[in-house]
């Protein structure tokens, strides 16, 4: 199951790179569930949704490393974004059950998202 699973996984972080929201909606399980430090949600359109919102802060997904085990692959990226956010290294872990992703858990440090927090309320 890991060659597949790294294919899928692959292809999912391929369409975040090309900001293909059906590409992405594609390999989401109906019922998926994301977890983040700055967010939780549960759901295809809510995980699509909390992506599209993404998007225009997003420049480009470097990654650095994936490995992919039984049902459960990992990456290790770049998340580059417009200021004032920059760069803020990723690993993200994603489980899948039927061919699709049933579960994100993203690990970052939050605090360059703090600065887009506060020049906002400026």
């Amino acid at each position: 199951m890991s060659e597949n699973t790294m294919t899928i996984a692959e292809s999912y972080m391929a369409a975040w790179q090309r900001k293909d929201i059906e590409e992405i909606a594609r390999h989401l399980h109906p019922q998926v569930h994301f977890k983040g430090p700055m967010a939780e949600v549960t759901g295809r359109e809510a995980v699509v949704g909390s992506a599209q919102r993404m998007f225009p802060l997003m420049k480009e997904i470097v990654i650095q490393s994936k490995f992919a085990s039984a049902n459960q692959a990992i990456f290790t990226y770049d998340f580059l974004c417009a200021e004032p956010v920059g760069s803020c290294r990723t690993a993200e872990l994603m489980t899948f059950e039927d061919g699709q992703i049933k579960s994100i858990e993203l690990f970052f440090d939050a605090r360059p998202f703090e600065k887009l927090a506060r020049s906002a309320t400026k």
